[in-house]
């Protein structure tokens, strides 16, 4: 079947778990100390400081690096020779945690943290099923590649969909469409969720190939931004 096209628009998305790690993976990488304190980051506080201890996503969210999580392992030790330890890095939505390199560490006299373990996202119970079945209108994303940074203020970011990108209507995926450019950050989408599924283990690689791990669930998201069509397959 021919893909048709669908004008571009803020739409409510249903992103698979692959599409969700795309984005995320983003944000996790966005969790410098260094970058916050400077108020060179989404995580810089006005006035000075970072944002640890304020509410920055919605309050379902919670992001864990954990280096002996037996569903998805990471590294022993990160890229400064630090052992990896468990950090939990939001909490209900609440950032808890900044990643503080040594040299950063040793400045702010505060002990330096280890970035090393793959990243898990907590989700809900709701299967792909449900969140389709709960969309009168929306579209379905089965992943994200070219994906490049835009403004590290907001973690915006843009790419392309890929790999499967479909209408819903009426709770119903009802055909493929043409793939979208997205112009959106980790940061809107998870303030504008409206259901979470269940977290599943997957590849957040552009490529789609084998990559660091990444546990996170398929989201329904209000608003998300597609800028232009693409003729991209």
């Amino acid at each position: 079947m021919n893909p048709v096209a669908v004008e571009p628009g803020r739409y409510t998305v249903i992103l698979e778990a692959t599409a969700v790690a795309n984005l995320v993976q983003g944000l996790s990488r966005a969790m410098s100390a260094r970058n916050a304190d400077e108020g060179r980051s989404f995580f810089s506080r006005q006035g000075g400081g970072n944002k640890v201890g304020m509410k920055v996503v919605d309050e379902r969210v919670t992001l864990v690096s954990d280096p002996f999580d037996p569903a998805c392992p990471g590294d022993a030790f990160d890229g400064d020779g630090l052992p990896a330890r468990k950090t939990t890095w939001i909490e209900n939505g609440v950032m808890k945690n900044l990643a503080y390199d040594r040299w950063w560490a040793q400045k702010q006299g505060r002990e330096p943290s280890s970035t090393a373990g793959t990243l898990r996202m907590l989700g809900g119970d709701a299967s792909m099923d449900d969140l389709i079945a709960s969309t009168e209108r929306g579209i379905l994303v089965t992943r994200f590649w070219y994906i490049r940074p835009v403004d590290q203020r907001t973690i915006l970011s843009t790419g392309l969909t890929r790999d499967g990108t479909f209408l819903i209507e009426n709770g119903k995926v009802t055909r493929p469409i043409k793939n979208f450019r997205y112009n959106e950050s980790p940061v809107f989408m998870l303030n504008n969720l409206e259901a979470m599924g269940r977290p599943v283990r997957v590849s957040a690689t552009e490529s789609g190939g084998p990559g660091t791990a990444i546990i996170v669930p398929p989201i329904k998201v209000r608003d998300f931004s597609f800028t232009s069509l693409s003729d991209a397959v």
